[in-house]
């Protein structure tokens, strides 16, 4: 406890606020504004430690998580914990869908809602288990009959079906329609087929069309170039991608639409 104390920084606050104790029936209703005011500054005081602050429990009573407010995420929509069951998978290969209740493992799970995704997270780390993509195939059902799971919602793309237990039908319910109605509003171009079977529609003025001009105007020093790796490192540095991204999803051949193995076959 002494190198606890010791470490702690001076600046930090370290007494836990505290509230009123009159009870709100005595309260004047001329008052009500500054209890309001108290209970707010209480919250503020709270959020301000950073033991508090990063407890799990707080951010789930506040409606929020570490990725909130990371505007280069793109909106985001609501999110919470909810109850996921395992498997659901479309992969060729491993297609364990969990047929049969024996299966099934129901694991708890922090839900975000984004404008092309949704992903969930482990509550306790934080770390990012799934990202579930949307597609021209995004869809929300809920209800026992389609989700063989009471209070069930189950949302399907291309890759997966993921199955949600909710506290109620109008759990359910709240998370479908918040879902759908953020989908529907930030992420509808995701939603249908585009040109030459994309996923994303046809953006101008972006750095793409910049890169095909480049490779087209020195399309023949690019040829000659023998080495494979120089290649690679040109196309790497002017599109600042990881060489290991599925340029086609979901992954229905193995690894031949990986970026790498694409550059590999050009070159």
């Amino acid at each position: 406890h002494t190198v606890r104390r010791q470490s702690i920084k001076r600046g930090e606050p370290r007494q836990m606020p505290s509230l009123p104790h009159t009870a709100e029936s005595t309260v004047r209703e001329e008052h009500f504004s500054s209890r309001r005011k108290q209970l707010e500054d209480y919250l503020t005081s709270i959020l301000k430690m950073p033991m508090y602050r990063n407890y799990h429990g707080t951010m789930e009573f506040i409606g929020v998580s570490q990725l909130s407010f990371i505007h280069d995420l793109g909106p985001k929509g609501i999110e919470g914990f909810i109850m996921k069951r395992s498997g659901g998978h479309r992969i060729p290969g491993l297609n364990c869908c969990g047929q049969g209740r024996m299966c099934y493992r129901w694991s708890k799970r922090w839900l975000v809602v984004k404008d092309s995704f949704l992903m969930y997270m482990k509550p306790d780390s934080g770390a990012i288990s799934f990202v579930l993509l949307v597609d021209k195939e995004f869809n929300i059902k809920i209800g026992q009959k389609e989700t063989e799971t009471k209070y069930g919602l189950q949302i399907d793309n291309l890759s997966r079906s993921l199955i949600l237990k909710c506290n109620s039908y109008r759990h359910a319910q709240w998370w479908r329609q918040g879902i759908d109605e953020f989908i529907r509003k930030h992420g509808k171009d995701f939603l249908t087929e585009h040109r030459f079977g994309s996923y994303a529609a046809v953006q101008e003025n972006t750095l793409a069309k910049c890169l095909v001009s480049w490779v087209v105007e020195y399309e023949d020093e690019l040829l000659c170039l023998q080495a494979t790796s120089a290649v690679f490192f040109i196309y790497l540095y002017f599109l600042r991608l990881s060489p290991e991204i599925f340029m086609k999803r979901p992954v229905v051949e193995g690894n031949r639409w990986r970026l790498d193995c694409i550059l590999k076959r050009k070159a």
